[in-house]
């Protein structure tokens, strides 16, 4: 048989809450018990009259019913007139009589006119009990059986009225505390001193009124006539005074919506204006998505700050939005509904009551506009509260379409049309911001990048602009994804773009990020069916150790990005000694295009003989500017100026115009000998430079394979395919090429095989060292056997001594070129120094340097 016991059944505990509420509710009982308990028995103070119970519950539900309230930031203050009965009922009444009345009129206006839960019904009751106790004790104290024209006992009812009062604001604080957890002792004191204003004025009233009954009994209905036209009176004043101010604060609102175009601005207001309007707890915008059923939550949060959440909605909040954005029509949902509907909605929110109105916008209705729970108990929502609410909805849909077309005039007056970066006004305004913040040291520092595209003109100017467009939005877009969220990408303009990242004073840090910025424009860029190849040059600027301004930050960013582009092409930091605004510098740029001008930049030759005979066979030419007054410029430091001050075309051309006219010379004087020049980064972007070289060749008669142009791998990989173009080109003339620098650069055996070079050249950084048997042995063995197999003739510079011009010719290099062979020196020194070298078979000896 099967076991027929029954489950486990579930449990419901009460909150601690809950349990904490209770026990104050049986103290407050206990201490009406403990000072009623003196008074119970006392007859009424005058003894001419004895007002029934039920007569004093009607004049408490009267008043309790017909309230004037101001709201605080947590409750709403109620301001009755309930001291009127309390102090007729002191002197016309038994304590007994009194308390029933009180509590019959109470328990009347809780559940019939507030509907108040069971649990705050019971708490408000003990509350009362415990203050019409309190004031029982202390009239009856004070009053000692004096005659009721005595002013002892009138302050005797003052003071018990006012301390029933008193006895409310510390119970009202401990529940609050309760549920808060969190009891402040200032605010009770002043709520105590300051809470009812009105009080000693409806007291005064109640005197009167008992004076008055005392000396003719029959006043009794002139008093109730009187006391009935202040208390209609007084709702009318309390209705007028809520309109008045329901009204003011409409206006405050629509000034304030008109005058916050910005949408989350408007929002805030929206919503913080429904709350205080409408004196509710929770206000919220329901914004209805188009598709896909989602419904995005606006809420104002208790510190008056936005809270978006997305989500589909549950059955009963989508019935309310369905409800309101499918009739177009309000919504009331008052408290104790029966409509199963409205309160399985109102389950669902937590919520006693609630107003929603549709928020209308230019193409339809956007959504839903939500305040539940009137704050304090004291009134339900009303269809005056719909009506306040729809006119509020109304300025608010207005105040939001002005706020979205201004939101997109201001994004589109700070951000790029083309590719949706910001431009360079976002830049400054994020630069302004980022470096407030390390010079407050909130933040350690910041890095600058400006990206400058290579070949961009020859994809307009061969594609069109159409496709010089794509291009832009492509790199803008993969830029955004290699600088990830803490990369700020925007768009100065043309080819140009600028990464910013805050917080971060790392150089390394930045240099990986620039790496990845660089890394990422490796992939071709499909443009009407070919496949591009685009590159970059990048140059980085940290905050605060560059500049502390935007201004200065950008400028040197900038400058590193043309020593990029200058130079080696890829990555540079700044270096503040390239800086153009240094004075030596700037002297030098003038001081430099005056010497090019004037034919006073020098060539120096150095020889390179041939390895296997020991005859010198070609030279290398060395540029040199030995200034008036500064004397000897090393290359290093001038060369740079002429490439970023636009002098290095000139430069190039002077160079190769000594050259080809020394070759020329030594001709005529019956030697033969080629001669290498160097082209830097910027040569080879020249699209003049072919014409350049022939029309030299031509001026001087020298054979174009005479002339060995020398390029680094970093110059070519600057801008690989063209450079390789113009290469080519190079060699269609004649001219033969070099590879300078071989091993120091990078991709060199991807791109060896494509370059149309004849010879590489060995670094001197691993031919210094050969003699000591180190590491570089390998290395340059390595870098022989590959040029022998590729057909190339090695050139080893930087040989010093005999044991490495020994060691250099047991692996096969071709030709050598140092201080071992020969010094650098004038043009003009070349042939003496030929004649004293003559032979075939020469060798040269070491010599002291």
């Amino acid at each position: 048989m099967a076991d027929a016991r029954p489950g486990p059944r579930t449990v419901l505990r009460p909150s601690p809450q809950t349990v904490l509420v209770v026990a104050m509710i049986l103290a407050l009982l206990g201490l009406t018990a403990l000072i009623g308990h003196p008074f119970a028995k006392l007859a009424p103070y005058l003894g001419f009259a004895n007002l029934p119970w039920w007569a004093l519950g009607i004049g408490f539900a009267a008043t309790e019913a017909s309230v004037f309230y101001l709201q605080t930031r947590r409750e709403a203050r109620t301001v009755s007139i309930s001291e009127l009965p309390l102090v007729l009922g002191l002197f016309l009444a038994s304590p007994v009589q009194l308390l029933l009345g009180r509590l019959a009129g109470s328990l009347a206006v809780f559940l019939a006119h507030r509907r108040a839960p069971v649990l705050k019904t019971a708490w408000n009751l003990a509350l009362v009990s415990l203050q019409t106790a309190v004031a029982v004790a202390l009239f009856h104290l004070l009053a000692g059986g004096r005659d009721a024209s005595s002013p002892v006992v009138w302050l005797g009812a003052y003071c018990g009225a006012i301390a029933a009062n008193c006895v409310a604001s510390i119970a009202l604080a401990l529940v609050i505390a309760i549920y808060e957890r969190d009891l402040r002792v200032r605010p009770i004191l002043d709520d105590m001193v300051k809470g009812e204003p009105f009080a000693p004025f409806v007291i005064t009233l109640g005197l009167i009124a008992v004076m008055s009954l005392s000396a003719a009994q029959h006043s009794a209905w002139l008093l109730l006539v009187t006391g009935a036209g202040l208390l209609l009176g007084y709702r009318a004043y309390a209705a007028l005074a809520d309109r008045h101010l329901g009204t003011e604060r409409l206006y405050r609102f629509a000034q304030a919506v008109t005058s916050a175009p910005e949408v989350d601005e408007t929002l805030r207001k929206l919503l913080q204006e429904a709350k205080e309007l409408l004196r509710g707890e929770r206000a919220e915008v329901a914004f209805v998505a188009s598709d896909g059923g989602d419904v995005a939550h606006v809420r104002l949060g208790s510190t008056g700050r936005l809270g978006r959440s997305s989500e589909t909605p549950a059955p009963a909040e989508q019935w309310l939005i369905a409800r309101v954005v499918g009739d177009g029509e309000p919504l009331l949902i008052t408290r104790g509904t029966r409509d199963p509907a409205e309160r399985r909605w109102l389950d669902s929110q937590v919520a006693r009551e609630a107003v929603a109105v549709p928020l209308r916008g230019g193409t339809g209705i956007l959504g839903v506009l939500i305040v539940t729970d009137r704050i304090g108990d004291v009134r339900t929502f009303s269809e005056d509260h719909v009506r306040l609410l729809e006119t509020v909805a109304s300025h608010a849909s207005v105040a939001l379409q002005n706020g979205k077309l201004m939101d997109q005039l201001r994004h589109e007056a700070t951000h790029d049309a083309l590719t949706g970066l910001p431009n360079r006004t976002a830049l400054q305004r994020q630069m302004v911001a980022a470096l407030e913040e390390v010079s407050e040291g909130r933040s350690p520092g910041a890095a600058v990048m400006i990206l400058d595209l290579d070949s961009f003109k020859e994809v307009n100017d061969t594609l069109g602009h159409q496709q010089g467009d794509q291009l832009l939005v492509e790199v803008g877009a993969r830029l955004r994804t290699a600088a990830g969220p803490a990369g700020f990408v925007a768009r100065l303009g043309g080819d140009e773009f600028a990464i910013l990242l805050s917080g971060t004073d790392d150089e390394d840090r930045a240099v990986r990020v620039g790496r990845r910025l660089l890394r990422s424009l490796e992939q071709p860029v499909a443009l009407d069916g070919l496949e591009v190849e685009v590159g970059g040059s990048l140059g980085l600027a940290m905050a605060p150790t560059h500049a502390t301004d935007p201004a200065g930050l950008l400028k040197r960013a900038d400058m590193a990005m043309y020593d990029a582009k200058a130079s080696t092409g890829g990555l540079r930091l700044y270096e503040p000694d390239s800086d153009a605004d240094n004075p030596r510098r700037l002297m030098l740029v003038s001081e430099l295009r005056t010497a090019l001008n004037q034919d006073r930049i020098e060539v120096h030759v150095q020889p390179q003989a041939r390895l296997s005979t020991g005859k010198t066979v070609s030279v290398e030419a060395l540029v040199r500017w030995n200034h008036a007054d500064l004397g000897f410029i090393a290359p290093d430091e001038f060369i740079p100026i002429a490439e970023r001050s636009g002098l290095i075309g000139l430069l190039t051309t002077r160079v190769l115009d000594a050259s080809l006219a020394a070759v020329a010379d030594w001709r005529r004087q019956g030697t033969d000998l080629g001669i290498a020049v160097n082209l830097s980064a910027r040569s080879l972007q020249d699209t003049d430079l072919i014409d350049e070289v022939s029309r030299l060749l031509r001026r001087h008669g020298v054979p174009a394979s005479r002339l060995t142009l020398e390029v680094t791998e970093s110059s070519v990989m600057a801008d690989p395919a063209r450079a390789i173009a113009l290469l080519h080109q190079l060699r269609a003339l004649g001219v033969r090429l070099s590879v300078d620098d071989f091993g120091t650069g990078y991709s060199s055996l991807s791109y060896l095989k494509s370059l149309p070079v004849q010879e590489v050249k060995i670094d001197r950084s691993f031919v210094i060292g050969l003699s000591s048997q180190s590491d570089d042995v390998a290395i340059v063995r390595a870098i022989v056997d590959l040029g022998r197999h590729l057909g190339l003739e090695v050139v080893a510079e930087g040989v010093e001594d005999e044991a490495t011009w020994d060691l250099l010719a047991s692996m096969g290099c071709d030709l050598v070129q140092g201080w071992h062979l020969g010094r650098p020196m004038p043009v003009a020194d070349l042939a003496p120094w030929l004649r004293a070298h003559a032979g075939p078979t020469a060798r040269p000896t070491l010599r002291a340097l």
